[in-house]
């Protein structure tokens, strides 16, 4: 699937949640008392859906219905999932790369 199809759902005014989680993730990886990496990405969606139903509930003034909750929740998802493959694409890119260059 390519991934601009997916970015195309997203509300364009969440985008910058996306990078705010990155750095909730990279912050998380590397806190010295934090040793459960595996799961960054179900804390970092739990604050996306939290800061995403928020969002279009308060300031987009909806309030908290049945189709904010949906709404924010599909929402919440896609963001987190950009923030986590993202990263996973950089990771991969990079640092694997690297390892696989230099024959480890």
């Amino acid at each position: 699937m390519d991934m601009s199809i997916v970015l195309e759902f997203i509300r364009p005014e969440l985008f910058i949640l996306a990078l705010f989680l990155w750095c909730i993730g990279l912050f998380l990886k590397t806190a010295p008392w934090f040793k459960s990496e595996w799961m960054i990405p179900f804390i970092l969606l739990g604050v996306s859906l939290v800061v995403t139903v928020v969002y279009i509930a308060i300031v987009n003034g909806q309030g908290f219905t049945t189709v904010v909750f949906v709404t924010g929740i599909i929402q919440a998802v896609l963001i987190a999932a950009v923030a986590v493959f993202g990263n996973e694409l950089i990771k991969q890119g990079l640092v694997k790369r690297k390892d696989d260059s230099s024959g480890s």
